[in-house]
This record gives structure tokens, sequence and C-alpha cells, in this order.
């Protein structure tokens, strides 16, 4: 996620690089988001709950530059397609 989706929405955010979830040792890190002020009152009056900002993320992920996918130019093959269908001959 980085630190593009947050600051988008502006709202504070904290990226804790050492934090690891125990069933899932190996996938690092954690954003932590303040969605409300000290008084109650949300710092985006879009998103107010937790839902909505996971909504509202998936909305932009697959517009992120880094997940766009980039035209490839169509390749070519040398010969003519196999098809996997083969199976044992009756006898």
């Amino acid at each position: 996620m980085d630190k593009d989706l947050p600051s988008h929405f502006k709202v504070p955010f904290a990226i804790e690089v050492y934090k690891a979830y125990p069933r899932d040792f190996f996938q690092r890190g954690r954003v932590r988001v303040l969605l409300k002020k000290e008084d109650g009152t949300p710092y985006n009056p879009v998103i107010s709950t937790r839902k909505q900002l996971m909504l509202r993320v998936a909305e932009l992920v697959p517009r992120h530059p880094g997940r766009t996918k980039k035209q490839e130019p169509a390749s070519t093959s040398s010969g003519p397609a196999k098809s996997g269908k083969h199976g044992k001959k009756k006898r």
C-alpha cells in the first residue's frame, strides 16, 4: 500500500515496518491509520469507519501505478499449438 493511499485520503498514518502477523510471520509490516480526531470527528468525512476505508482502498488498488500491467508485444510461437488432451487408448 505504501504511503500513497493513506496520504490520498488525507488521514494521519504510521508505517510499522517490523510488525508481523503471528500466523504469517514472513509477511512483514503494518500501516496504522488514525480515522478520528480526539473530539470524535473524522479526519475525512467520507471515511469514518475501518470498513469504509477498506472499501475505498480496494477501489484504488487496481488503478495504482505499481499495479497496472504493462502492455507486452504479442509473442509468436514457432510451431503448431499442441493440445494437452492425450489419454489412454481403448483396446
